[in-house]
């Protein structure tokens, strides 16, 4: 059996760019995308225009979403739409090498590492169904990095994830701790992992508040809009639809998900479906208080997923020694 470090990181990035970028323009161009499906890129106006005002009073829900502007305003893609738009490419495409990179951190084998790059690839459906313009790719790596991670950097990536998209960042950490907490065997580490997380979610909260009153920001939340709404709202919309409610992460997801839940249940091994079964709760449940799609859901279940497959992969050590 091989181990992972077998393989350079280098190697890995490549392979992960590869992969992406064949996931993003396969099969409609993004520019014949934004053509003929101008939806795909709907929230490309209103990040843009953050993004070169967000020194400037905002009383917009999306302003909770810090770091993405300041990353495009720092290198100069707020200035033009186009430019927004090629970012956002970038971090869509670098997903994929992210979580190759994640992975080899927590996986025990290079069969399982191959595997899981695979899988990932071909269930999580956001990498070709993508939305440019909002900060979700970004949220999506940090919660990766900070998913391979420990200690401190666990609390960084956090935090960083918490200034990009505070409310999905929050869901996303409810989601994954306990199937963070069942990959980490040592119980003193598992505890400062989750002390970590829930600090580094304070610190971005923090963060936000310093700077909404810093830069007079008035938020009407997405919360504020949960409220107005009610729960009657989201409720009508779900039984006017609820086959594709359920079908947002689509069927290789399903699939993936209820084969390797399926796994540990005849393993007797009930604790990783049932922590699993809880982020697939809180996903969902976060899918059915917006109405933003795949973009909530992917976000919310990354890091629980990258966990679940993690857990699912490490058996397939056993299959090999024996």
């Amino acid at each position: 059996m091989k181990s992972v470090s077998a393989i350079s990181p280098t190697t890995l990035i490549i392979i992960g760019c590869l992969i992406g970028a064949y996931l993003f323009f396969h099969p409609i161009h993004p520019i014949a995308a934004y053509l003929t499906q101008p939806d795909r890129v709907f929230l490309a106006d209103n990040y843009w225009a953050f993004s070169d005002s967000v020194f400037r009073p905002q009383n917009v829900f999306w302003a909770e979403s810090i770091l993405m502007p300041l990353l495009a305003k720092a290198l100069g893609a707020s200035a033009d739409r186009l430019a927004f738009l090629f970012l956002n490419v970038v971090l869509t495409i670098s997903i994929m090498p992210v979580f190759c990179l994640a992975l080899s951190k927590r996986v025990q084998s290079l069969t399982g590492l191959f595997l899981g790059i695979v899988i990932f690839a071909t269930s999580f459906r956001y990498l070709h169904d993508y939305v440019l313009g909002a900060p979700d790719p970004l949220t999506i790596i940090f919660i990766l990095l900070a998913a391979s991670a420990g200690g401190r950097a666990l609390a960084f990536y956090i935090f960083m994830a918490g200034i990009t998209h505070f409310s999905l960042a929050l869901v996303a950490v409810i989601a994954m701790i306990p199937l963070q907490a069942l990959v980490e065997s040592d119980q003193k580490l598992r505890r400062r992992d989750i002390k970590n997380a829930i600090a580094g979610l304070l610190l971005s909260k923090l963060f936000l508040l310093g700077w909404y009153w810093t830069f007079n920001y008035e938020i009407f939340s997405r919360w504020d809009f949960i409220k107005e709404k009610g729960i009657g709202h989201f409720w009508t919309l779900f039984i006017e639809k609820p086959f594709p409610f359920f079908y947002t992460p689509g069927p290789v997801f399903g699939l993936i998900s209820f084969f390797g839940m399926i796994h540990f249940l005849i393993k007797r091994q009930y604790s990783i479906p049932i922590a699993y079964g809880f982020a697939l709760t809180v996903a969902y449940g976060a899918l059915f208080i917006t109405l933003d799609g795949l973009r909530i859901f992917s976000v919310a279940i990354v890091g629980a997923y990258f966990y679940f497959l993690v857990c699912w992969l490490n058996r397939f050590v056993v299959l090999d020694r024996y």
